[in-house]
């Protein structure tokens, strides 16, 4: 395929492309068409023809009548499909029979029908059709269709290949014609393109090359000048170089501490030693770089020599290392303080040492720590001074302790009270009015005793009725209004005044708590608003949870809301896992700055200290829910936003758990 034009190529393409679908489809259909031909007029009447063969030959062959057979026989040999018809009696005789010549490569349908007489075989039907006029009609019909399709195809590939050859082979020609053109460096013409297809585009693209063609060998003419350029430069910088050598190796020489230079080849030796080194370690450049045991005689342990080798390779560089050295002077060891770095110059592998002499440093430290021993004796008094202080400050500690429980034990007692004094004062309304209607029915009831002994009038009676049954009403309302507070009261009391481990479903126990705390609730213009699902079921303990409840609506009213905001305190839960649920109260307040964030749950701290607040309400809340409830309290809050505290209890309490 690759020797074959682009034109050729799509010639083939097109017509493969029209003929393939159109013959594989056609032969398809012709199949399907032969089929329901087939079955329409052939296996349905040789059906229908033998069912009624098999009925009409009962009598003929039962009375031996074979000219009322040849009747049937003659009357359904009419249809053309029909080539042989053979009726035989019981003993399997010829009765009646019709046969007509059938084309050699037509396919032949037989059925075979037993004539049955009072359930008895008495013959048989054998009925045979031919297929050769359905496939006759057949062809005709395809070579009629194949022509509509020659003509179709002809049509749609001329249409096709016009478009084609004008939309893109012409263009294509063209395009290879200015590709040449620009590819022999004539690139000063541009390339002009009126329509806006993908070949068009195609030449935008070419005339952009163009351009950035000019724009590059332009840029490359420029570059060769800068090379120029650079190469002049980058000889002034190896001249600068070798200036910039001879001043390191002046300052090399000159440098007053102890310097060496190894090179690499394969291990390292010394290359070169300046003058401070000779100074300190009292060899001569020739002795020590001359003779190779030499340089391994100058390290007392040849290890140390191996670890700052070592270090070097993995770091690159080291510092502050010490190990001991020999000196030329009498053999006296040395202490230096090694520092280095590996540098790489010309391709080659360089260890630039640094030996600096500390021995005289290290005598003067020993002798300082000498006489820092001297000030333990004092450090001793002063540490017995110090527990003395500790002593004192642990006896401090557990006053304050001390403190801190009973404030803790106070702050719940008032709140209970707290509790007391909103319910008395909620129950006060449905129990005065219940007294004033039982007042006023007795009083009703009097006059109506009265009037009774006197002579009553019906008017009289159904007014004192209509009283009765609307005060009565009345009165049984504020009575089970009473009766739900006073049953509420009683629970939340009961678990807030004992360890009154039970099981508790979440929503019920929210439901009271939210209606014995509506006094103080409707002293505000704020609303709590609980939203628990349904049978959410605990093992816990009820009195602890509507404690920390309590606190942390308490300071959402107080903290949260300034006094001309109304506010909302939201309650939710959900299970967090299967041992666990997570409750959640939220409020839209002014939130909690950053700087307090990580300190409301200290104990004693609050920001409206002289203003009523202790500090304690969150501390009892973190205390509760840590140690009584065996869970976990998280706080986040965004300032203006309001504030979101989160918390994780067990559904079922740690036994080993008691509560405070």
């Amino acid at each position: 395929m690759q020797r074959y034009s682009l034109r050729q190529i799509s010639i083939f393409g097109v017509g493969l492309g029209i003929l393939l679908p159109a013959l594989v489809f056609g032969y398809f259909m012709v199949l399907a068409r032969y089929e329901r031909e087939v079955q329409l007029r052939i296996r349905n009447p040789m059906v229908q023809y033998a069912d009624m063969l098999a009925k009409a030959m009962e009598v003929p062959i039962w009375n031996v009548d074979k000219e009322v057979g040849r009747q049937f026989v003659s009357g359904v040999m009419r249809n053309p499909e029909v080539v042989s018809i053979a009726i035989t009696d019981e003993a399997g005789s010829d009765f009646v029979s019709q046969k007509k010549e059938a084309v050699s490569n037509a396919a032949i349908l037989t059925d075979i029908r037993p004539v049955i007489l009072d359930n008895k075989i008495i013959g048989k039907v054998e009925i045979s059709l031919t297929t050769a006029n359905v496939k006759h009609d057949l062809l005709e019909d395809v070579a009629k269709q194949l022509l509509g399709l020659g003509a179709q195809v002809l049509f749609s590939f001329a249409l096709i290949w016009f478009l084609f050859d004008r939309r893109i082979i012409r263009p294509i020609q063209i395009l290879q014609q200015e590709t040449a053109r620009l590819a022999s460096g004539q690139m000063e013409q541009p390339l002009a393109w009126t329509r806006q297809d993908e070949i068009g585009n195609l030449a935008q693209g070419l005339n952009k090359m163009r351009l950035n063609l000019g724009e590059l060998i332009a840029g490359r003419e420029h570059q060769n000048a800068l090379l120029q350029q650079e190469l002049a430069e980058r000889l002034r910088v190896e001249q600068i170089l070798r200036e910039t050598e001879e001043k390191f190796i002046a300052i090399f020489q000159a440098s007053p501490v102890a310097m060496t230079v190894f090179r690499k080849n394969p291990t390292y030796r010394m290359a070169d030693v300046n003058d401070a080194w000779v100074r300190q370690f009292g060899w001569s450049h020739e002795t020590i770089l001359g003779q190779v045991s030499m340089q391994e005689y100058l390290w007392r342990d040849m290890d140390d020599f191996h670890h700052v080798v070592n270090c070097l390779e993995r770091d690159g560089e080291i510092h502050g290392y010490e190990a001991w050295c020999r000196s030329g002077i009498a053999g006296r060891l040395l202490l230096c303080e090694l520092s280095g770095r590996l540098v790489r110059i010309a391709e080659e592998t360089m260890l630039i040492l640094v030996q600096e002499d500390i021995t005289e440093k290290r005598q003067n430290e020993q002798a300082i720590r000498n006489m820092n021993v001297t000030l333990e004796k004092r450090v001793s008094e002063r540490t017995h001074e110090l527990e003395v202080a500790n002593s004192e400050l642990t006896i401090v500690l557990e006053d304050l302790q001390r403190a801190q429980q009973e404030l803790l034990r106070t702050e719940k007692m008032a709140a209970l009270g707290s509790l007391v004094a909103g319910v008395a004062h909620e129950l006060n309304t449905p129990i005065g009015t219940s007294v004033t209607v039982a007042s006023t029915l007795q009083q009703q009831t009097t006059e109506i005793y009265q009037q009774f002994q006197q002579g009553l009038r019906k008017s009289v009676l159904e007014d004192y009725l209509s009283n009765a049954r609307l005060g009565t009403d009345l009165l049984l309302r504020n009575l089970s209004k009473a009766s739900e507070l006073v049953a509420s009261f009683k629970q939340v009391a009961v678990d807030r005044t004992s360890a009154n481990r039970r099981q508790f479903a979440l929503d019920e126990m929210m439901d009271e708590l939210i209606l014995t705390l509506g006094p103080m609730i409707r002293k505000t213009p704020h609303e709590v608003i609980a939203d628990i699902p349904a049978k959410m079921l605990l093992d816990s303990y009820p009195g602890a949870l509507g404690q920390v409840m309590t606190n942390l609506i308490n300071n959402a009213f107080i903290h949260a809301f300034d006094a001309d905001v109304r506010g909302q305190v939201r309650i939710e839960g959900r299970d967090k896992d299967e041992e666990c649920i997570e409750i959640t109260v939220t409020d839209n307040g002014k939130g909690i700055p950053p700087a307090n964030i990580g300190r409301i749950f200290d104990p004693f701290f609050t920001t409206r200290l002289g203003q009523g607040g202790s500090g304690l309400g969150l501390n009892i809340v973190y205390n509760l829910v840590k140690d009584v409830l065996g869970g976990d309290i998280r706080v986040s809050s965004t300032v203006g936003e309001g504030t979101r505290f989160s918390m994780s209890i067990p559904k079922i309490a740690k036994i080993s758990e008691t509560p405070h």
